[in-house]
């Protein structure tokens, strides 16, 4: 099957750091990205390494080589990157005494914008996409207000855009698109205009496989009603291959259920018209995503790598991606046509019924009028009368079959047309369901 004439808007959401991820794997993941085919890489830059000093404090000179190294690989493999701006230094936080500062908000929003800039400015032109925090409504991630974000939000934006104009900011991904109470705060900060401080909307799907796609929907549909008519991007998306976290009924069985999961939402948000998916590519550390990953690459050993058959898949939905989306028109075109098909066959069977009816009564008449003409009548006008009634009696009951017949007919044929489009619909579903 030919390479799509549009690239697949599937990416890569790679787990690699570029503060602490050993220079092997990085080079490793990178590989496996452009392997995949992905049209993104999506990696963590943690601004504390960059700007801070040992103690805490600003660094005298900035410490690049992290974010340098990334630059070089997106380069080296051709796959651009979403850089995810993480890990505020402890300068600039609000809790400046924690060992681990980097899940709260920052005190000095101005300073926070000023180095996100600084970060963009030296990135540019290789690094042209820049997220601000991940997950930024969960409280695992984030410990700060909406309103803190929405401060955040709004300077980092300022500072990149003030260095590199054409940079693309990219809200931070949301994990709980179904709860839009917290973005509700952000966008109603006062002074902010958080609204118009980013350029792509971004969000975290799993869940059950029409989940994902409804609340795709849902949440760009939301955004539409507050204002926001850009981009929605899917930053992290992926489905546990371990069965005990396969969280949809229909999608279980280990790696084998994990490819089927991801071959539909893949497809089914391909169909809504989601721009960018970043699929999981390597497995994080606990729980369910420990096996979300399409491969398991570890840091220590990079060269161990292990690809489950969810890589091939998706390699696979990447280079036929024009063949599906054109399957899945059809598969939809079909079941268009079979629901038409099937309510044309259940209005012609409910005529059928009605002139079968009609038919059973024309019927009683005949036998009424060939039991007054078993005893004729003596008198002729009579005799004739009865005999004009049978001939009526009977050219009803000619009509009345004809009906039924006519009816009938009607609904067999509108059934078959609905058994048949029924067919396509299942071999369709066949073919998506094979990645191409």
């Amino acid at each position: 099957m030919a390479s799509p004439a549009h690239a697949a808007p599937i990416a890569a959401h790679s787990q690699v750091h570029s503060c602490c991820t050993p220079s092997a794997a990085k080079e490793r993941v990178f590989s496996e990205a452009k392997d995949l085919g992905a049209d993104y890489i999506r990696v963590d830059i943690e601004m504390s390494s960059i700007f801070e000093a040992e103690d805490g404090s600003e660094s005298d000179a900035p410490d690049w080589s992290g974010l340098d190294e990334i630059a070089a690989l997106s380069k080296k493999y051709d796959v651009p990157v979403l850089a995810i701006l993480l890990a505020p230094p402890h300068f600039v936080s609000t809790c400046p005494d924690k060992a681990d500062p980097s899940p709260c908000a920052v005190a000095d929003t101005a300073k926070f914008g000023a180095l996100a800039g600084e970060v963009a400015k030296h990135a540019a032109p290789t690094i042209d996409h820049w997220e601000i925090l991940n997950e930024p409504d969960g409280p695992w991630r984030f410990e700060g207000t909406p309103e803190e974000y929405a401060s955040m939000l709004s300077a980092a934006h300022d500072g990149i855009k003030a260095q590199v104009p054409d940079a693309q900011v990219v809200m931070g991904g949301l994990a709980l698109p179904h709860k839009p109470e917290w973005l509700e705060r952000v966008f109603a900060t006062p002074g902010a205009d958080a609204i118009h401080k980013f350029d792509i909307a971004n969000v975290h799907l799993r869940g059950p496989v029409d989940n994902v796609v409804r609340r795709y929907v849902e949440f760009r549909s939301w955004l539409g009603a507050h204002g926001f008519h850009g981009p929605v991007w899917v930053t992290e998306h992926g489905y546990p291959a371990a069965t005990p976290y396969q969280y949809d009924r229909a999608y279980r069985g280990g790696d084998a259920a994990q490819a089927a999961y991801l071959t539909q939402t893949l497809v089914g948000l391909g169909e809504v018209g989601a721009p960018q998916v970043f699929v999981t590519l390597r497995d994080d550390v606990l729980g369910q995503y420990a096996s979300e990953g399409l491969e398991h690459i570890e840091d220590t050993n990079p060269d161990a790598m292990t690809r489950r058959p969810s890589f091939d898949v998706v390699k696979r939905i990447i280079d036929n991606w024009d063949q599906l989306m054109a399957w899945r028109a059809q598969q939809r075109d079909n079941e268009q046509q079979q629901r038409i098909q099937q309510a044309a066959a259940a209005v012609s069977a409910s005529e059928a019924r009605a002139a079968r009816a009609k038919f059973r009564e024309a019927r009683v008449r005949v036998h009424a009028a060939r039991g007054a003409l078993a005893h004729p009548p003596r008198s002729k006008k009579r005799l004739a009368r009865l005999k004009t009634r049978l001939a009526r009696a009977r050219a009803l009951l000619a009509g009345r079959r004809m009906m039924l017949l006519w009816h009938s007919a009607h609904a067999r044929w509108y059934s078959d047309r609905a058994y048949e489009r029924g067919v396509a619909v299942g071999l369709l579903k066949q073919r998506i369901a094979s990645g191409g």
